[in-house]
């Protein structure tokens, strides 16, 4: 699968809308918030079927603090159990060094992904399923797909090939907005 991800904004720091297109341009999703002001972030964003306005699934943002990170909740609409749970994860030394944030995925499903960045490679991002047994962050784990960031044409490229991740591309397009809207603008 090969996905497109536009960032619409009135400007660097005011994104307004996210849109998921296939590579030809065809609308899969619109990802919308409520508006406003240039300072605030969105407590909820809303992930709407692109023909119908249909609202497929909300994620919620919990606040946690600096040190522990932000914590992110995405449910599909009419369900009160989270699809996926996101957790920024920092260290001091990615601070100090200025590393893109890391993200844990918890799935309802139990798998854990690990979302990981890199300001100097080809992949923006790569997303990696860890092993069941698997306690620590530091194991490889299976790569599963990438986020690239082309300097021009979409804001965002995903390319992926797992059924873990066609299957519910809602969680794909979820990562790579909190990655723009909160670990990007907050550098």
């Amino acid at each position: 699968m090969i996905a497109h991800l536009h960032r619409d904004a009135f400007s660097e720091v005011y994104t307004y809308r996210y849109r998921l297109t296939d590579p030809d341009g065809k609308l899969l999703l619109e990802v919308t918030w409520p508006a406003l002001s240039l300072t605030e972030r969105p407590a909820t964003l809303f992930f709407n079927n692109a023909p119908d306005g249909q609202r497929l699934a909300h994620l919620d943002w919990e606040e946690r603090g600096w040190w522990l990170g932000d914590r992110f909740h995405l449910f599909l609409e009419g369900r009160k159990n989270a699809l996926a749970v996101v957790d920024e994860h920092w260290r001091i030394v990615d601070r100090i060094l200025l590393h893109l944030p890391r993200y844990r995925v918890t799935l309802a499903n139990g798998n854990r992904l690990k979302v990981q960045g890199s300001r100097y490679s080809r992949s923006f991002y790569e997303i990696f399923v860890l092993p069941a047994q698997s306690e620590t962050e530091e194991e490889a784990g299976t790569w599963l797909g990438e986020i690239t960031h082309p300097p021009a044409g979409p804001t965002y490229i995903l390319r992926t090939e797992s059924p873990l991740l066609t299957e519910t591309p809602l969680l794909l397009v979820a990562i790579v907005t909190i990655v723009d809207l909160w670990g990007l603008q907050r550098e």
